[in-house]
């Protein structure tokens, strides 16, 4: 899978700080719906927006990894349809490494309830759906000061959605 871009430290804070952990290996979806609007996983509680998707569990695959998580967190079961790429994070500030491999995929059959951990339900976690600019957008005006982290997921979703619209993924 095409590597699309790795984030350090040096990108969000200006200082050159690596971490040596051993890689959280991950999956994101751009999910559509039927009227071609993407799902956005919305944390209340910081009120952050993210592109759904999570880790791949012990002995899971990519595949299986990033259907389950958009049932999870969108409610949907879904279909993959295209590979989009891997980003890299490397968050020196909280030893943390991520590998994530982000897939483009559509919702077959209705929405429905979501299957959220105790502590997403905690945070306040909802999915919300929009159209592919109303998501840029979105993504582009978070405010993240303050938030270490964010600034990461934030750089890596828009350049996640950019690749998407590049490659003329902006409906399914």
């Amino acid at each position: 899978m095409k590597k699309l871009i790795t984030i350090t430290d040096k990108d969000i804070t200006g200082i050159e700080k690596r971490s040596s952990a051993k890689p959280r290996i991950a999956v994101g979806v751009v999910l559509f719906d039927a009227d071609n609007h993407i799902a956005l996983s919305y944390i209340a509680n910081w009120d952050e927006y993210l592109l759904p998707g999570g880790g791949v569990d012990d002995g899971e695959d990519f595949l299986a990894a990033a259907k389950r998580e958009m049932w999870e967190e969108t409610g949907c079961k879904c279909e993959i349809i295209g590979e989009i790429g891997v980003t890299c994070e490397n968050r020196g500030e909280e030893d943390f490494v991520q590998e994530k491999s982000f897939y483009i995929a559509k919702v077959v059959g209705e929405k429905g309830e979501l299957h959220l951990e105790d502590y997403e339900i905690a945070s306040g976690t909802t999915v919300k759906w929009y159209t592919m600019e109303e998501a840029v957008q979105i993504l582009l005006e978070q405010n993240c000061e303050g938030k270490y982290g964010l600034k990461f997921c934030k750089r890596r979703d828009v350049a996640v959605l950019s690749e998407v619209m590049a490659l003329k993924f902006d409906r399914v």
